[in-house]
């Protein structure tokens, strides 16, 4: 586990530039997917309903959005429980629990950027069909 940590830090074993730019390109590797999988709903919805199967994606995409922004509010809450713990001087198998959670905040956080950043591409790509025709 944890292979590309392992691969980046291969990488700076030779000098710092080769590591970020090994970290970059990592970083733009996960981002294929994703992209992939928006640029083929465009397509299926364009080809289907035209531009209006383009809003339908978005709103589709946006009708989730109200779950992911409640989930990612779990993450503050997490990590101030984690940081309240260690305050108040609790065993440390109470700070292992809260940096699971904390854990699982972050995950959360991130899924909903990403839900964001997905619904306002297609929003976006729909607005400009509309004030194009």
């Amino acid at each position: 586990s944890y292979a590309p940590v392992r691969e980046i830090s291969e990488t700076q074993k030779q000098s710092a530039a080769t590591g970020i730019i090994y970290g970059l390109a990592l970083g733009y590797l996960s981002c294929i997917v994703p992209v992939l999988c928006l640029g083929i709903t465009i397509l299926i919805a364009h080809s289907l309903c035209g531009m209006f199967g383009v809003a339908l994606g978005a709103l589709g995409m946006l009708g989730t959005m109200t779950m992911a922004l409640t989930i990612d509010a779990y993450g503050p809450i997490s990590d101030n429980a984690g940081g309240i713990a260690e305050m108040a001087g609790l065993p440390e198998t109470v700070r292992g629990l809260t940096d699971c959670l904390d854990a699982a905040g972050n995950t959360t956080a991130a899924i909903g950027k990403g839900f964001a950043i997905g619904s306002a591409a297609l929003v976006s790509l729909a607005l400009f069909g509309a004030y194009t025709v």
